[in-house]
């Protein structure tokens, strides 16, 4: 596949201007009445109550796809509406403004989005990273250099460009800096080098790093094969992180009011993207073709999923101190039950065939 957009590169990262201007914009624009009541008939007559989302462009569209395409939303009731593309800043206004019901962020975002005032919270898990006995097509992201790069391990990066940032793609808060930073750490090298670059994806990453324009690119399962065509080496990966299932957490939230109001449409929603996520771990193949064809690429993989509707504390923690250590909240400022909900757990969604590691909610 040819890479040939220009890359809209950013060093560095804005977190709170970008967290500001979205809750800014959410505050600037009208409510819509009505959120979450909204209803329509399916094709053999069953009524179906309307969630809304916004159109999305890479990995994440997966869990939706499936559940809208094999039938889990309308089993729960309900009907996925897409309402188009959206820009990162705009993707939270339009949850709190209530243009949209449902958005996913990692817990370093979603905590960032609730320092900044956003009344928000988490309901269910997204992805995971997978225990080691799980194949690694699975892992949450894979770390790619150039060819005739000295990098060829983690490990080699001590010695590389010393005194010197190393460039990675990655924008600050998300996947793409909590990992890297704990992947330092692990390898006792200086998490203080690492010098963030943002991308409009991770096709434009691949380019950049075979264009030595960056040093190493992470990128997510749609695109590991074509960082294989492109020749790319791959040095590692997010399981490096050593932080477990946890490491590649992310959520699925809604607006404070949209739960309040309509507890039960959330439940259905996490019931719905649940299975959902069961059933692509289950149909790797056919869940990869779905996502392919959403993206207009020849995509080869997916992410690896919760296979329950527990939030686990303990995997959100860390994207908390890692944001204090960072310096964008003070210690003890926000803590789990700041950013998640448990009350929709439901037990009987479970599959217990997927991994050996027992979790529960907490």
């Amino acid at each position: 596949m040819a890479l040939n957009k220009k890359a809209k590169i950013i060093i560095g990262g804005a977190a709170a201007v970008v967290i500001a201007a979205g809750i800014a914009v959410g505050a600037s624009l009208g409510h819509i009445q009505n959120a979450g009541s909204a209803t329509t008939t399916s094709a053999d007559g069953k009524k179906l109550t309307i969630i809304r989302t916004y159109t999305r462009t890479d990995c994440g569209v997966t869990p939706y796809l499936v559940a809208d395409q094999e039938g889990f939303f309308a089993e729960e009731g309900l009907k996925i509406q897409y309402t188009g593309t959206l820009a990162y800043a705009q993707q939270l206004a339009s949850i709190v403004n209530g243009n949209n019901d449902i958005g996913d962020a990692h817990p370093n975002e979603l905590a960032m989005f609730i320092k900044g005032g956003a009344k928000v919270k988490g309901v269910s898990r997204d992805d995971l990273e997978p225990v080691k006995s799980v194949d690694s097509k699975y892992r949450h992201m894979r770390y790619y250099v150039k060819p005739g790069s000295p990098i060829k391990t983690w490990t080699d990066i001590k010695n590389f460009k010393t005194g010197q940032k190393v460039l990675i793609n990655g924008t600050v808060p998300s996947c793409t800096t909590f990992i890297p930073g704990a992947i330092f750490d692990r390898f006792n090298l200086d998490r203080n080098r690492l010098q963030f670059v943002t991308f409009d994806s991770d096709q434009q990453a691949l380019q950049a790093v075979g264009q030595g324009s960056i040093d190493i690119a992470q990128v997510h399962p749609p695109y590991y094969h074509l960082a294989q065509e492109s020749g790319l080496t791959q040095i590692g990966d997010s399981f490096d992180s050593g932080l477990g299932p946890g490491s590649a957490v992310a959520l699925y939230y809604f607006s404070d009011k949209f739960i309040a109001e309509h507890p039960d449409t959330v439940q259905h929603f996490v019931n719905a993207i649940t299975k959902a996520q069961i059933w692509a771990l289950h149909h790797h193949d056919e869940a990869a073709s779905i996502t392919a064809k959403a993206l207009k690429t020849d995509a080869t993989g997916t992410h690896y999923y919760a296979y329950d509707t527990a939030v686990i504390n303990s995997q959100i923690q860390p994207w908390i101190d890692d944001l204090v250590r960072g310096g964008y909240l003070k210690k003890d400022q926000l803590k789990p039950s700041d950013l998640v909900t448990h009350q929709f757990y439901n037990p009987k969604i479970f599959d217990s065939t997927i991994e050996s590691q027992s979790e529960k909610s907490e």
